[in-house]
């Protein structure tokens, strides 16, 4: 195998590790930066023949963000690209979506994400199909609370490393004392003290802990105490899995094994080991250091 067919196909490893966890990191990197900021609910460049604009200008760590915006020109098979940045510019959300043939569109986002960690206001950029390097964009405002989320009283606050993940929940019969989130065995822990015999409703945004078998979802493992039981129900939606979990009096421990849990490696992070692999792509080049032997 030559030389420059080696390194090509070591750039299209890297390149599809980072489409997957990146999408579309090309255009990405054209968002404007130059223009002033645009605060609030239906602000946004009208020089662009794409509006966008959000329900409210204000927001909690707990709601649901109505994005509509309207196309002027509506072309088949052309997709919105909806981009949502942090305060710090990183990428948090990333959509594609359809216009009707009016040529509006709508889509939601959900601030109980544990990627909207970080209080400050967070822009909404849109682009249409064929106006590449067009962007419009409108902004809304999370509360600052000491650069990290704040729970309310009826969210569990699960903790994984430094990060806080609010689990809104019910519970009769007990009380809730603390959650905690582990990567190495995917699990939510409830730590609970139930006076009487009761249950713990808890709904569980997919993004921090999931069960699924391919794409189909599958129940989660519950244990209480670290027997394994089958009393548990669930209901579902797009974003979030609704469980219901029975436990008797005495019960100090409730815990809740799925198949995904919140990701490892962020989007930063990934961008890193992008650049670190091209480096060493360029770097082989120039200095003529294999990494295949040479047939």
């Amino acid at each position: 195998m030559s030389t420059h067919k080696e390194y090509a196909l070591i750039a299209i490893l890297a390149t599809i590790a980072v489409v997957g966890a990146v999408p579309a990191f090309a255009q990405w990197q054209n968002l404007p930066s130059s223009n002033p900021p645009i605060i609030g609910s239906g602000a946004s460049q009208t020089s662009i023949p794409i509006t966008v604009s959000t329900d409210k200008a204000v927001y909690d760590f707990n709601s649901i963000v109505v994005v509509t915006g309207h196309v002027t020109s509506v072309f088949p098979d052309k997709d919105v690209t909806i981009r949502v940045t942090d305060n710090g510019g990183d990428v948090v959300q990333i959509q594609q979506l359809k216009v009707d043939n009016t040529g509006d569109f709508k889509t939601t986002i959900n601030t109980a994400s544990p990627l909207f960690t970080n209080g400050g206001v967070y822009t909404v950029w849109a682009q249409y199909g064929n106006q590449q390097g067009q962007w419009n964009k409108v902004q809304f405002t999370l509360p600052l609370s000491g650069g990290t989320k704040t729970c309310q009283p009826n969210e569990i606050a699960a903790t994984l490393n430094d990060e806080v993940y609010c689990i809104p929940y019910s519970i009769n019969g007990g009380t809730v004392l603390s959650g905690t989130l582990s990567v190495a065995s995917k699990t939510l822990t409830v730590n609970i003290q139930a006076n009487d015999d009761g249950q713990i409703t808890l709904n569980i945004p997919r993004s921090v802990l999931d069960s699924k078998n391919g794409n189909n979802d599958q129940s989660f493992v519950v244990l209480v105490d670290g027997e394994e039981k089958d009393t548990a129900t669930e209901t579902t939606t797009s974003d979030t899995r609704t469980v219901t979990i029975p436990f008797t009096v005495g019960v100090g421990q409730i815990e809740i094994i799925g198949t995904q849990i919140v990701p490892e490696f962020g989007t930063i992070a990934a961008l890193v080991l992008a650049i670190a692999i091209i480096s060493i792509i360029a770097v082989s080049a120039k200095t003529g250091l294999r990494f295949m032997p040479k047939y």
